[in-house]
């Protein structure tokens, strides 16, 4: 995959640490979106993930419309379409990990990044699922020329 910027999903915990600062993988989560903003990876969340993180940050009483706002520059955002329910979701414990992980599957992500790797025991070969952390020391860092 050498010169080519890998396509990455974003799970809701990743844009939740990185709002929150969270110190659990947050050098990682700035470093790639850093690399998103000078465009050497594309970053993608599903619209879904605005609304659950806005409304997550707002319990929290964090102003969140201008973080948002200032992140949906950098990554991009994929709507869900009807097909996503008839893929087999019902084989992850939780139901919007598995909306999630379809929807990155269906648009033919790299890999899908979040920091509850645990959570994702049924994966399709095609869509690795790894944390910020391991992505940047195991396959970013390992890919570049």
């Amino acid at each position: 995959m050498k010169n080519m910027a890998y396509k990455l999903f974003l799970d809701t915990n990743i844009i939740i640490d990185y709002v929150q600062e969270r110190v659990n993988e947050l050098d990682s989560i700035k470093e790639i979106m850093y690399l998103a903003e000078i465009g050497k990876i594309e970053l993608f969340i599903s619209e879904s993930i605005i609304t659950t993180s806005f409304y997550i940050l707002q319990k929290e009483k964090i102003e969140a419309l201008p973080v948002l706002r200032e992140i949906c520059k950098i990554v991009h955002t994929l709507p869900f379409s009807k097909d996503i329910l008839y893929y087999p979701i019902e084989k992850f414990k939780d139901i919007e990990d598995g909306l999630l992980y379809f929807l990155a599957v269906k648009n033919k992500m790299d890999y899908f990044i979040t920091r509850n790797v645990k959570d994702f025991t049924f994966l399709f070969p095609s869509l690795p699922v790894i944390s910020p952390t391991n992505f940047l020391k195991e396959i970013y860092l390992n890919d570049i020329p």
